[in-house]
């Protein structure tokens, strides 16, 4: 980790305000977006006030977050400084903060970190070397999952309906159908059919976090994405299997551009640490040194010798890259660059200022020199389709592009889109984010935060935090400008799920960007809140009664399923993601925790204290459903109990460790408790209501435990969701089992379990919603699964080509790791008929494991290669 000096400045302006900035200083050398400062024994302080005002870019905790190597409560701290006193509403980012706090404050490993993906992916490997080595000792278990989705929006009464965040697009120049984009936790995903479908790539890899993507434009089937902590990946085959190309810095790389006709010259920006070039492919890179942040590349129409890039600067080199010069007289902020083959000398440049619209500029003289189209008071990035309020969340929602056959048609978005057909002297809005606005107003709708714009002929795609748009015919901005081709892509951010324990299963989920949204056999999938959605129920006595919960505590209810929506009188403000659970057995009954614990006995219209004040808002509230006079509560690292539904105040239990990230308690014994913690024990149990602890670590993987659930299957069945993988042990098993069969390797926020139909669901961080039947209380036995005895491999040892025996025919993914535990060969849907083959020619001699994962369960076999 790098030390850093930290300096704290206090300075009062002109008009007696004060001021207080939080610099964090590397030795010798500040990398700042407003000021560079390079001296060894002696720093030089200059502070612009102009009318009593200061302009700076002071946004620090951005910067920690991306670095990866700070503590989460520090950052924490850090951004709450920042904050302080400031409007923390719609487009000033505090909301994306306190998203960031509250996924970073439960993957935080019992060290107070976030562990990188470098690190996970070690540990991946290393579990996945354990279960090879280990697998004829397992016991059989059921888990297949199969994917629910939401892979589509049906907004009915959501305002902001969508599917998830995309934050990539690439298109195959040499195909225009081949398509593949990137979702923030949802990974690559592919079509070669223009959209009409999709598939997902990578599931079987890094927890899949992605912020930009790109294909070789003379290799089609050479894929890579940029992701956090300066890591680039590559897959030579169409993304079926993956490995780190580099690790060039310590910030999120927000894009990715290959050379049009030298695939070996390739660039990336590094958000927070400046531009890179590679001349071999991405097998070494080089920090260019000219900026301290980056945003844009792009090659001049026609001659890639000319190369512009942005941070926030803008530079222009003429030699392809090798040297830039930084060309002067733009505002400050980040910036972001628009070309077209039509007028291959023109240049735009747009630029941000604390989130919001900063200038337009334009050159015609290939970036030497430029001219600043006048928009002042405009704020193109907000949320006003009139373009005048102010906020915006620059540069996470910033793009430009420019229509190659029409270089005066310009594109540009932030929260909304707009189109220019003057070369940037006019914009006209293009789209709104609530569809019935865009509607009355004769514009498309897009949803909300715009990641990326590009073109590809005449078609402008966009990537937003509902998915993927795209407009064909730019010229007629009318109610359907942009067709959403989103729909089978399953990226949806789960924070919760509420599961309705009935026959037919009626479901709710709350999620990031996307509101909440419910599923139901008669129905599918229908958006009914807006919003962040977060905790959600299913009435217990009334599937069309349902509850739902926004940012902060804020409450929503509807009664007929979906068709109206009423909004509750929330008791007060929480957490982002605030407590909200029904009662086991009183019908109406429901609660809410923020800093005291309410009760309301008719479905939220009215409610009343049932705890004494707590200091701070609650994380986890749960009631005992054989016993709702006992319920449990936390927040941090603190657990309360009250065993008289809260007519006394809640006493103080004794604390697991590490901050609680959920409470299950057992359906049957309401004093026997799981908690999944940050902490070093991962999972712990009490027999007593808290009062001790049992060490539940076992054989965990060193990842984070983010739920438990318990099922009243006779044995104490008890299931882990972590940020890799679900597992599962029981009175009758020595140690964790792994109970991911078929599910991708994404971040599992919930486990709900439907009691009726005995099945399990996990609500996933960016892959939607899972199912799978709930494990065997009695298993059959030793052995990997039932499958394992009817298939074989023959020869073994082999080379160049082996065959798979089986006594029936069955569908399976078929996974090849070495014998470290690294994913060296993946096959999607396999048929495995007699004489079905592997072809391992690329596979140099040694110990592999042959993994394979059908509905039929889990095999593995051991394979030499000679």
């Amino acid at each position: 980790m790098n030390k850093t000096l930290r300096v704290d400045v206090k300075i009062q302006s002109l008009n007696s305000q004060t001021f207080y900035f939080l610099i964090h200083l590397k030795p010798f050398e500040y990398k700042s977006t407003k000021y560079l400062f390079m001296k060894k024994k002696q720093i030089l302080f200059t502070f612009l006030l102009v009318l009593g005002n200061i302009t700076l870019y002071a946004q620090q905790y951005l910067e920690m977050i991306d670095a990866g190597t700070f503590p989460v409560a520090e950052i924490i701290q850090e951004a709450e400084n920042y904050f302080e006193g400031k409007d923390k509403g719609r487009g000033s980012g505090y909301k994306q903060f306190k998203r960031w706090e509250y996924m970073a404050t439960r993957l935080q490993n019992e060290n107070g970190y976030v562990s990188t993906i470098t690190e996970n992916l070690s540990e991946l490997q290393r579990y996945n070397q354990y279960l090879n080595e280990t697998s004829q000792n397992r016991q059989s278990l059921n888990d297949n999952w199969q994917e629910m989705g939401p892979r589509y929006k049906n907004g009915t009464t959501s305002w902001n309906p969508g599917v998830g965040r995309v934050t990539g697009i690439a298109i195959d120049q040499n195909n225009a159908d081949h398509i593949i984009i990137g979702a923030n936790t949802g990974g690559v995903w592919k079509t070669l059919d223009g959209g009409e479908t999709w598939q997902p790539l990578g599931d079987t890899f890094t927890n899949l976090t992605v912020y930009s993507v790109a294909i070789d434009p003379l290799d089609s089937d050479t894929y890579y994405f940029g992701s956090s902590s300066g890591l680039v990946f590559k897959s030579i085959d169409g993304g079926a299997t993956w490995s780190q190309l580099a690790d060039m810095s310590n910030s999120l790389i927000n894009k990715i551009v290959i050379h049009p006709t030298n695939n070996s010259i390739m660039f990336a920006c590094s958000q927070n640490a400046g531009i890179y070039r590679s001349t071999d492919a991405g097998a070494t890179w080089s920090n260019l040194g000219i900026d301290t942040n980056a945003y844009d590349i792009e090659f001049k129409p026609g001659d890639p010798n000319t190369v512009y890039a942005s941070g926030v600067d803008f530079h222009v080199s003429t030699d392809g890259g090798a040297n830039f010069n930084t060309i002067a007289g733009f505002n400050f902020g980040p910036k972001m660059i628009g070309v077209s083959p039509d007028n291959a000398n023109r240049v735009y440049v747009i630029a941000a200022d604390g989130g919001s619209f900063n200038g337009f500029y334009i050159s015609d003289d290939s970036g030497t020199t430029f001219m600043e189209r006048i928009h002042t008071g405009r704020n193109y990035f907000g949320y006003d389709t009139a373009g005048f309020e102010p906020g915006g969340q620059a540069p996470r929602d910033m793009d430009i592009a420019v229509n190659p056959n029409d270089a005066d048609e310009v594109h540009i978005a932030g929260i909304l889109t707009w189109r220019s057909t003057d070369a940037g002297i006019t914009f006209s809005c293009t789209a709104d984010w609530v569809p019935g606005a865009a509607v009355n107003a004769n514009i498309g709708y897009c949803h909300a935060d715009v990641d990326i714009m590009l073109f590809n002929g005449n078609t402008l795609f966009v990537g937003s935090d509902g998915g993927i748009y795209k407009a064909e015919d730019t010229a007629n901005i009318n109610a359907d400008y942009y067709e959403d081709i989103t729909e089978g892509i399953g990226i949806r951010q789960f924070y919760k799920i509420g599961i309705s324990q009935t026959v037919s299963t009626v479901i709710t989920g709350g999620s990031q960007d996307n509101g909440s949204s419910y599923f139901s056999d008669a129905s599918g999938w229908i958006d009914w809140i807006g919003a962040d959605g977060m905790e959600g129920f299913v009435d217990k006595d009334d599937t069309n009664v349902m509850y739902g919960m926004i940012q902060f505590g804020g409450m929503y209810r509807t009664d007929d399923a979906a068709n109206t929506l009423m909004g509750l009188n929330n008791p007060s403000s929480g957490n982002w993601v605030t407590p909200f659970e029904q009662d086991p057995t009183e019908t109406n009954t429901i609660y809410a925790g923020y800093q005291r614990v309410y009760k309301s006995t008719n479905k939220g219209n009215s409610w009343n204290a049932i705890s004494q004040n707590f200091g701070a808002n609650l994380d986890h509230l749960k009631i005992a459903s054989s016993n709702n006079q006992i319920m449990y509560a936390s927040r941090g690292f603190l657990m309360y109990k009250t065993n008289d539904g809260g007519a006394t105040n809640w006493e103080q239990v004794t604390s697991p460790g590490g901050t609680i990230n959920e409470i299950a308690i057992h359906p049957t014994n309401p004093n026997k408790i799981a908690v999944a913690t940050t902490g070093n024990f991962k999972v712990l149990v009490s027999e007593d209501g808290g009062e001790s602890w049992e060490n539940y670590r076992y054989n965990l993987p060193d990842f984070s435990a983010l739920t438990v659930v318990w099922h009243d299957n006779g044995s104490d069945g008890l299931y882990v969701g972590m940020d890799y993988g679900i597992y599962y042990i029981d009175r009758g098993i020595a140690e964790w089992q792994p109970f991911s069969n078929n599910l991708p390797n994404v971040i599992i926020n919930e486990l709900e379990i439907n009691t009726e139909t005995n099945h399990i669901y996990a609500g996933s961080y960016g892959r939607g919603l899972w199912v799978s039947p709930t494990a065997d209380a009695n298993p059959l036995g030793i052995g990997e699964t039932v499958l394992s005895e009817t298939i074989s491999l023959y020869p073994n040892p082999a080379s160049n080509i082996v065959s798979i025996a089986t006594s029936a025919p069955f569908t399976s993914s078929i996974r090849i790791y070495d014998a470290l535990g690294k994913l060296v060969h993946l096959e999607k849907d396999k048929q495995i008929t007699l004489g079905a083959t592997l072809d391992i020619s690329k596979l140099q001699p040694g110990v592999y494991y042959v993994r394979f994962n059908s509905e039929k369960g889990t095999a593995t076999k051991k394979l030499i290669v000679k």
